[in-house]
């Protein structure tokens, strides 16, 4: 064990290496993907499941990787000729807020990078965000990591309130296909702006989020997504591989 303790802003704060080993906060959702199988989206269905899932191919189903030392989740796009969105959230159950001192963490590789195919590109998300939609451009609320195939080695971060968006701004930082690295976004100074970290190493901070959201505004979601569009031919792949997420709040 590595573990070790340190004093963040008054608290004290375990880590390993990049990673938060146990957040000490009021409000702690956690997962190491160590078996549990993922609930498919059901129309009008009201489940207790962690996750569910979205796929517009069967051959997109986000499954756990069997046998995978500490648990692992994979999202693949394949080169099937169609539209793909592959997705894992919490079934646009809202349980956090923006307003609540928020911090997101997460562990994941792209292990295969985001790759155009006949002329159309694929994207990958990961953050946060509110209610789901068919577009990722069309989700009202989001916080999160981005990554297109037009250029697949470069890290981009983005939020978007509803109303002012900031996307697309480069975090200077390279993309290995393969190689984990942890993301962390820590929503807790909204007024100073919310800050993007890559194995802690701050990369981006945006001040253009409403500090004035409304409680509704503010919910969201951790979520995770691989997606490609089919406007021409399209055979663009990518595969996300994600260790593990973890996010805490305060209780208001």
């Amino acid at each position: 064990m590595t573990t070790k303790a340190q004093w963040k802003s008054t608290k004290l704060s375990y880590y390993d290496g990049y990673e938060t080993v146990q957040p000490f906060s009021p409000v702690v959702f956690a997962d190491d993907f160590l078996g549990f199988k993922f609930q498919k989206v059901i129309a009008d269905e009201n489940t207790v499941a962690k996750w569910v899932t979205v796929e517009t191919d069967i051959n997109l189903a986000p499954l756990l990787v069997a046998n995978a030392v500490n648990g692992i989740v994979q999202i693949t796009l394949d080169t099937d000729d169609i539209t793909q969105q592959g997705a894992i959230y919490l079934g646009d159950q809202l349980p956090f807020s923006l307003k609540n001192g928020l911090i997101f963490e997460t562990r994941l590789t792209l292990a295969v990078l985001p790759a155009a195919g006949g002329g159309e590109h694929s994207r990958a998300v990961w953050g946060l965000a509110s209610a789901t939609n068919a577009t990722l451009d069309s989700i009202a609320t989001n916080v999160w990591f981005r990554c297109e195939s037009a250029a697949n080695t470069a890290l981009l971060w983005e939020t978007d309130d509803g109303n002012t968006d900031d996307d697309d701004n480069n975090a200077a930082t390279t993309l290995v296909a393969g190689t984990y690295r942890t993301y962390r976004i820590d929503c807790r100074d909204l007024v100073g702006g919310i800050k993007f970290y890559v194995d802690s190493v701050l990369v981006g901070t945006s001040g253009d989020m409403n500090t004035n959201l409304t409680a509704g505004e503010a919910l969201v979601q951790p979520y995770f997504c691989m997606s490609k569009t089919k406007v021409g031919a399209n055979t663009a792949v990518g595969t996300m591989k994600i260790d593990y997420v973890k996010v805490w709040q305060n209780r208001s």
